[in-house]
C-alpha cells in the first residue's frame, strides 16, 4: 500500500486553494492536505504537527510575507522539504528565487498532469 503524502497548502485565496485541493484530490494518490491562507497560518500549521510534511505548495502573491520568503522559513525548519512555488507571476527574478531555495515552479492555470507528476516525484 503506498505511503500518504503530506501535504501543506498555502494560498492567500481560499478558491485558488479549493480549485487546487480538487485537482490533488483527482492525481489518483493517497495525500493528507493541510491548508493555510498565509504565511503566519502555515508557520502555525507546520509547527503544530507531529510529523514532517513530504511537500509544500506555496503561493507567491501573498499579504505580508511571500511564498518564497514563507519557504525560506520552512526550510529552516524542516531541510528537507520539497517545495513548489504555485504561481500565475511567472517573472524570470521570481523563478530564480525560487530555484535559489530548489523550489520547483508551477504556473496557474494548474494543469492536472504537472501537478500530478510534481507531487509523484
Amino acid at each position: 500500500m503506498p505511503k500518504v503524502q503530506r501535504l501543506l497548502l498555502v494560498d492567500d485565496s481560499r478558491v485558488a486553494r479549493l480549485t487546487l485541493k480538487h485537482l490533488l484530490n483527482n492525481t489518483g494518490l493517497e495525500l493528507e492536505i493541510h491548508e493555510a491562507g498565509n504565511a503566519d497560518e502555515a508557520l502555525e500549521v507546520f509547527q503544530a504537527q507531529q510529523q514532517a510534511f513530504d511537500k509544500a505548495l506555496i503561493d507567491y502573491n501573498m499579504p505580508g510575507r511571500d511564498g518564497i520568503e514563507l519557504a525560506g522559513e520552512l526550510k529552516q525548519l524542516q531541510p528537507d522539504l520539497s517545495m513548489i512555488l504555485v504561481t500565475a507571476n511567472i517573472q524570470d527574478a521570481i523563478r530564480e528565487r525560487a530555484a535559489n531555495l530548489k523550489m520547483q515552479f508551477l504556473g496557474k492555470p494548474v494543469d492536472l498532469e504537472q501537478l500530478t507528476q510534481m507531487i509523484k516525484g
